[in-house]
């Protein structure tokens, strides 16, 4: 059957306008923007069947709002692996070779995960979307790399560094309003080049070394710091042990100095005799001793023996 040229025109007419259908995903919250001859006129939200002007009247452009987003620095993921096999990447030493503070160089393998948060912002002001971010990632990585030294990127304080990139990152894209969050930043591996290897693996195994000596330590202290506290505890238990007999002992000797005091104040002349007799008893021991009276200015030698001295010291 032979169709009209009107027939013919209207079938074009309704093939061309069945092309305006589209559909919006919900799955990754994605969302479409209507341009016709290339101005924004309007933003699909809601998930479903749609339909616009034909091309060349308006165009759709979709993106995926909720879907994460990355974006590899210093090396390429070839193959996701699965459960039976590993991924494969290829590094990139140009991308992936900086300078810390220290002037060292280190290569840094960085992942960086976003999401699109505002897509008019995202497609229209910026034209490679994928290329700015990327420049911006690898700027941000270099200028807080070289703002900390070598052991802080490599172990120290990693994490620092992944919250500085991702700050800094967040608002290099907020300055250009490329309409995108940073969800997280992660130095996938951190190394010294091949060509230094050796001696970075020398430093990390003296590294190893020092803390294995301060662990050591840290244990003979252990061990050590309680038996010096028990001698000490030891020794001033003795120390107080000693205090008490001595302060004892003075006080007895107090109580007998106060005995001999009262008995001295009852008969000095007495007591003052006994005392020098017995001192002299104890100085010369086994001699035969005199005692001297005078009496009225006469001088009298009684010699006496030992019996005879003891029972006369009361004259």
């Amino acid at each position: 059957m032979k169709l009209g040229p009107i027939t013919l025109i209207v079938v074009i007419l309704l093939i061309w306008l069945a092309t305006g259908f589209y559909t919006v995903k919900s799955e990754g919250g994605e969302a479409a923007v209507v341009l016709r001859f290339g101005n924004h006129v309007d933003t699909i939200y809601d998930a479903g069947l749609k339909w616009h002007l034909p091309s060349p009247i308006e165009t759709i452009e979709k993106e995926k709002l909720k879907e994460i987003r990355t974006i590899e620095i210093g090396y390429e993921t070839l193959k996701v692996g699965s459960q039976s096999e590993y991924s494969e990447y290829r590094t990139n030493p140009d991308e992936a070779r900086m300078l810390t503070q220290d002037e060292n160089l280190v290569d840094v393998e960085t992942v960086i995960q976003y999401e699109i948060v505002d897509i008019e912002a995202y497609i229209f002001n910026v034209d490679d979307q994928k290329g700015t971010m990327t420049v911006s990632a690898e700027s941000a990585i270099r200028r807080v790399v070289a703002n900390h030294s070598l052991d802080e990127v490599l172990t120290d304080n990693k994490s620092t560094v992944q919250s500085e990139i991702l700050a800094d990152l967040q608002e290099i894209c907020n300055l250009y309003n490329l309409g995108v969050r940073i969800n997280n930043v992660v130095l996938q591996d951190v190394a010294a080049p091949l060509d230094v290897d050796a001696a970075f693996k020398d430093v990390a195994n003296a590294r190893e070394d020092k803390a294995s000596y301060i662990n050591e330590a840290e244990t003979y202290a252990n061990e050590i710091l309680p038996q010096a506290r028990g001698n000490a505890a030891e020794m001033i238990n003795q120390a107080e042990a000693y205090k008490e007999k001595r302060t004892a002992e003075a006080k007895g000797d107090v109580a007998n100095f106060l005995q001999v005091l009262e008995k001295y104040e009852l008969g000095k002349d007495v007591t003052r005799i006994r005392m020098y007799i017995e001192t002299m008893e104890e100085i010369l021991p086994g001699m035969t001793k005199y005692i001297v009276s005078s009496d009225d200015g006469t001088l009298k030698f009684l010699p006496l023996e030992q019996s005879q001295i003891l029972q006369g010291g009361g004259q």
